[in-house]
């Protein structure tokens, strides 16, 4: 019996080191900043971060030079408008608007001089006029609008990222997952058969490049999507394209 203890005790030690030699010590090596890329792809758009001393933070906040680099966690997005029973494919970053709440794009089709993008997360938000839809029953509202949008056998939606003259995709658009919004319940008194909906894209991970995909400075990009036949909705709905990354600029 002891020495089945004996067995089980050193088999259980080199699992152990085992484990720390296969997945701790290689996180370790890379660096606090692929961590939290791996975290990133794991569920969350956030990355840990690490205290810096006193003097870094003076360094960083007052740099010698307005040329001095700074790297900073990033959402670029732009929204485009899906037309009711006409759209069939939308294109996104290709243009710059004044209103913010659409798009945070600097300048058309390119990132200006000198920034550029480590891509990390790429998402999809689907933003109904009416976030809650009710009708006098049957599937009609918001939910099968969503489901028509990304699912329906009729649409087959794929999204293609092209960077320069270089593609990547097309790829299911499944695939890409929704920032957030609220998560709850309702309810109501009715005379008559209703139908209350709700829905949005679902959160997580999603399609991820781990940073290994880089828009450079001054260099034509888009992001577009492709419906195989225009689908009927409740109404024209806005599509909302993230790209989550690491963007690195000028400090001033």
């Amino acid at each position: 019996m002891h020495k089945l203890s004996f067995i089980l005790k050193v088999a259980g030690t080199v699992a152990l080191l085992a484990f720390v030699a296969a997945v701790v010590a290689p996180l370790l090596a890379m660096g606090p900043e692929h961590v939290g890329t791996l975290l990133i792809a794991a569920g969350g758009f956030g990355a840990p971060f690490r205290a810096l001393p006193k003097a870094a933070v003076e360094a960083a906040a007052t740099p010698s030079s307005g040329h001095a680099q700074e790297s900073i966690w990033h959402q670029l997005y732009d929204t485009q408008t899906y037309v009711s029973a006409a759209t069939t494919r939308l294109v996104f970053f290709n243009a710059a608007n004044a209103d913010r709440t659409l798009t945070n794009m600097e300048q058309a089709g390119a990132l200006p001089r000198p920034q550029s993008l480590q891509l990390h997360n790429i998402c999809c938000d689907l933003l109904s006029l009416t976030p809650v839809s009710t009708a006098a029953g049957g599937i009609a509202g918001v939910l099968n609008d969503m489901a028509l949008l990304l699912l329906a056998s009729a649409s087959r939606p794929t999204f293609t990222l092209s960077i320069s003259q270089k593609s990547y995709g097309p790829y299911s658009l499944t695939l890409l997952h929704g920032t957030g919004g609220p998560a709850g319940f309702g309810w109501g008194t009715f005379t008559a058969e209703e139908s209350i909906q709700y829905s949005r894209n679902d959160p997580g991970p999603g399609w991820n490049y781990f940073g290994r995909v880089i828009i450079p400075e001054q260099v034509n990009f888009n992001l577009e999507m492709n419906w195989a036949a225009a689908q009927t909705l409740t109404g024209d709905t806005r599509v909302r394209c993230s790209l989550f990354g690491v963007l690195n600029r000028r400090v001033l």
